[in-house]
């Protein structure tokens, strides 16, 4: 097999290999592709020992918070399949799609609430243009391909809306750098200038009648591409630091992540 070193050569691989876009990712894992993404930018730019740990090493990350997180996506996914179809699902119908039965149950009740107030704020009055759509993506000279996966895309009066889904405990910082390569990807695939790119952030709460603060936060943000320069150079630095691991082994220990400081191991 040729060498995987651009997007070309990642769309023909894929083409040839059978399972889902994951399982894809996990090969392309064990063979050591270089490629990059929005999630290896974060854990970098987070901590770089995590990002050794999981990416250099191949070390599994598996925890509740990932686990539900990856359960809504599938979910979101499914009901706005559903909705494509003009079938609206009910909320007990929702979390039976989860699957959800092996999760503690707080776990399981900060999912159905997500999952509520994921049919609550749906996206009504537009078209629905994708659901989870993997895209490879040739960003700039000198870097290696980026993988990337966008949650929603929607059209209406001839714009798009890029929707980005994220779960967590709190409501935290956004930084709009994930939605600014996607957007990018869009405008090379669809030749539109017209985009809007929207978070959209749901607090795992276990009683959602007891909240004080909303659980439900719709956030847009700008996508422009004068920020994607920007973004190049930030992808250029983590890939550097990247080839650095790979030359000269761990990174230290990063005293503001909690990951690190949690786990004695490291």
């Amino acid at each position: 097999m040729a060498p995987i070193r651009n997007a070309s050569a990642l769309r023909r691989a894929r083409a040839r290999r059978k399972g889902s876009f994951v399982s894809f990712v996990k090969w392309l894992d064990r063979r050591n592709v270089p490629y990059l993404s929005a999630s290896k930018l974060s854990s970098l730019e987070r901590c770089p020992r995590c990002y050794y740990h999981q990416y250099v090493l191949g070390e599994k990350q598996d925890s509740t918070a990932l686990q539900v997180g990856t359960l809504f996506h599938r979910v979101a996914n499914e009901m706005y399949q559903s909705l494509r179809a003009g079938v609206l699902t009910k909320p007990a119908g929702l979390l039976k799609h989860a699957k959800a039965k092996r999760l503690p149950k707080e776990s399981r009740l900060k999912l159905r609430n997500a999952l509520i107030l994921l049919r609550d704020n749906r996206w009504e009055g537009h078209e629905v243009v994708s659901i989870e759509d993997p895209f490879f993506m040739d960003l700039a000279p000198g870097l290696p391909p980026i993988i990337g996966i966008s949650d929603l895309v929607l059209r209406r009066n001839g714009s798009l809306v890029l929707v980005d889904h994220k779960t967590s405990k709190s409501f935290n910082e956004l930084d709009p750098a994930q939605l600014v390569l996607y957007a990018e990807h869009l405008r090379r695939q669809h030749a539109t200038q017209c985009i809007v790119g929207v978070f959209d952030e749901y607090r795992l709460v276990p009683d959602l009648s007891t909240i004080r603060k909303p659980a439900f936060r719709r956030t847009p943000v700008s996508v422009d591409r004068s920020l994607l320069p920007a973004l190049i150079r930030r992808y250029r630095q983590a890939w550097k630091q990247t080839l650095a691991m790979y030359r000269d082994g761990e990174p230290s220990r990063s005293a503001d992540c909690w990951v690190c400081t949690s786990r004695t191991p490291w």
